[in-house]
């Protein structure tokens, strides 16, 4: 079922939003109009080309952006700036460098005007389930890549968004921990169901992760196709071999060779 039981995430709604950016006499379309609707605790992967605006309709979701046109609500409400209430991580960790682990995460409650105290058990439950047990007083520079991007995840989720936007998050990771990641992630997402948009280049990872899988042409960014995942969960290593993993992934690889994204 998407989204799965009790869900406990915020529903999305994108309706006709398109984006252009402006330079001095120059304009950039990066999206035209699109239309998506996202279930509340449904998880919705976004692949595409780089340039094809899917970080700019993140941005635009979380409020961070204005769009040229159209309009999205989150939880039935109009975003009219940025979002307060909602999870967001980015490639990058951008982790303070004079904190530790556990000060890291916190930080996020620090800036919403809440009691650090009353979160700090949550926090060590959430890196403990993430591999950082054994890490939450080391300081950043005392850290893996995949370390530092596990703080973030922690950090973007420690206050219970009903909304996490996450942006390439795993780009910058070597294969072996770019795959712990994604397991660790789904081990979050089915625990607490939030709602997750998820920007990635790589295509097994968005079948691996994703409720629905949205294909983005090259710019000016448009919704290609839209590819329902009816694999069972967790995405366990026999679930990432079968044959019907390899189609969702072929179905999407032929949508870019189409395209003329990927030339054999």
């Amino acid at each position: 079922m998407r989204g799965g039981a009790n869900p406990s995430g915020s529903s999305v709604n994108i309706a006709g939003v398109a984006h252009e950016f402006r330079r001095a006499n120059m304009v950039t379309r990066a999206l035209d109009p699109l239309d998506l609707t996202i279930a509340a605790g449904e998880f919705v992967a976004i692949v595409g080309p780089s340039g094809c605006g899917k970080s700019t309709l993140l941005r635009i979701v979380a409020g961070l952006l204005r769009s040229s046109a159209g309009a999205v609500e989150v939880a039935g409400k109009h975003v009219a700036g940025p979002q307060t209430e909602i999870g967001i991580v980015f490639q990058s960790p951008v982790l303070l460098d004079w904190r530790n682990v556990l000060d890291n995460v916190l930080v996020q409650i620090e800036l919403r005007g809440m009691d650090p105290a009353r979160y700090r058990d949550e926090a060590l439950k959430l890196l403990a389930k993430t591999g950082l047990a054994e890490f939450v007083n080391r300081m950043p520079r005392e850290l893996s890549g995949g370390m530092r991007q596990r703080c973030a995840i922690v950090r973007g989720l420690i206050h219970d968004p009903p909304l996490l936007l996450m942006d390439e998050p795993f780009g910058a990771l070597d294969a072996l921990t770019r795959e712990q990641m994604r397991i660790d992630l789904e081990k979050l997402w089915l625990e607490r169901r939030h709602t997750t948009l998820f920007v990635t280049h790589g295509i097994s990872e968005a079948v691996a992760l994703a409720d629905r899988v949205v294909v983005m042409t090259p710019r000016p960014g448009r919704i290609d196709r839209i590819v329902e995942i009816d694999l069972p969960r967790p995405r366990n290593k026999e679930t990432i071999a079968s044959a019907k993993f390899s189609d969702y992934c072929e179905e999407i690889t032929e949508c870019f060779m189409r395209r003329g994204v990927i030339q054999y």
